[in-house]
């Protein structure tokens, strides 16, 4: 027997006639696409955290997470025979073991030196010219859109603000009406992050805070939480506007480490930390240089002035991107 066919009530699909009618008039409006998308795509449409997600992040607030995290980072770090837990690890998230600079598992000695493995020449090369911004990291882009008038970063005014994620007014100023891109890294993804765009390092601000999980599921039920865990922020100069890259630690995290010689973990007292980088003292990083890497996955949030650039159209959460993909353009400079 066919199962009838379903449709919307009358009043229902007038409501979604006139939603297409006004995401057709904003795009006209908008007809370079970045702003046209601000009010129309996922990023703006909150979805309800299922049940699961909800009592998940009730247990984590129970949990000892911070102790669970280290004792993660220790098996990470055991140094097994014949690799069994490296071989499980690539096994059970599928990863490509051609991609990887040395022999998997024996051209690693633990789980974590082969978590923060480093790949081939060739295999992140950034796409298209100098103007052009790449992704920092492989994972999945979970937003991409502009900072709103609120300062908020999720939708309907929900969530955490440029200020919370930075830790202060004073870093977030410039970035206030600017661009925001969220990249969670899954277990299978590449864990090392590059430079989006051509900069010269001026401050790292290590903020301390929980261990919550980042999965997106947890991020819907809990949106604070990339504002509230622990995190690297770094910010940097190009001449014609700023950029900060943020690494948020997350469950099972055990470090966050940089190219500049700096390092999260229990060396460093559990305190706000910053590290200036004045006049020629800040290091010039090429864009698609190595930046730093997680020891275990999280996610790396992008920000970056108003007059810097413009996200290409065509990328729209929740897609799949890869380190040196393209996410945006660089504006050119006013004289």
């Amino acid at each position: 027997m066919p199962w009838p066919k379903w449709t919307l009530p009358p009043a229902r699909r007038a409501a979604n006639s006139s939603t297409r009618s006004r995401k057709r008039i904003v795009e006209q409006q908008n007809p370079g696409g970045v702003l046209a998308r601000q009010g129309y795509n996922r990023t703006s449409r909150p979805r309800r955290p299922t049940l699961l997600a909800r009592l998940l992040v009730r247990l984590h607030f129970i949990l000892p997470l911070l102790t669970l995290s280290r004792l993660a980072a220790r098996v990470a770090r055991f140094r097994g025979p014949g690799g069994v837990l490296i071989r499980i690890f690539a096994w059970l998230f599928s990863i490509d073991r051609e991609e990887a600079a040395r022999p998997v598992p024996r051209g690693y000695a633990s789980l974590a030196e082969f978590f923060s493995r480093e790949l081939k020449d060739g295999a992140r090369i950034p796409e298209n010219g100098e103007e052009c911004v790449v992704s920092p990291a492989d994972g999945l882009l979970t937003r991409i859109g502009e900072v709103n008038g609120t300062s908020h970063l999720q939708a309907k005014g929900a969530g955490y603000s440029i200020e919370e994620l930075l830790g202060g007014a004073r870093c977030a100023a410039p970035y206030e009406g600017g661009h925001v891109a969220v990249i969670y890294l899954r277990p299978s993804d590449y864990h090392r992050v590059r430079m989006p765009l051509a900069g010269q390092l001026r401050e790292v601000v290590y903020l301390p805070g929980r261990r919550l999980s980042v999965n997106p599921a947890i991020i819907d039920a809990a949106p604070a939480v990339l504002a509230t865990n622990e995190r690297a922020a770094l910010h940097f100069d190009t001449g014609s506007g700023k950029f900060c890259v943020v690494m948020v630690g997350a469950l099972n995290v055990g470090s966050i480490s940089t190219a500049f010689d700096i390092r999260t973990d229990a060396s460093i007292p559990p305190v706000p930390t910053r590290w200036r980088f004045p006049g020629p003292r800040g290091a010039k990083c090429e864009r698609g240089d190595y930046l730093a890497h997680f020891n275990l996955g999280s996610t790396v949030v992008l920000v970056a002035t108003r007059d810097l650039l413009a996200w290409l159209p065509e990328r729209q959460p929740v897609e799949e991107v890869r380190c040196g993909q393209a996410l945006g353009q660089r504006l050119p400079v006013d004289i």
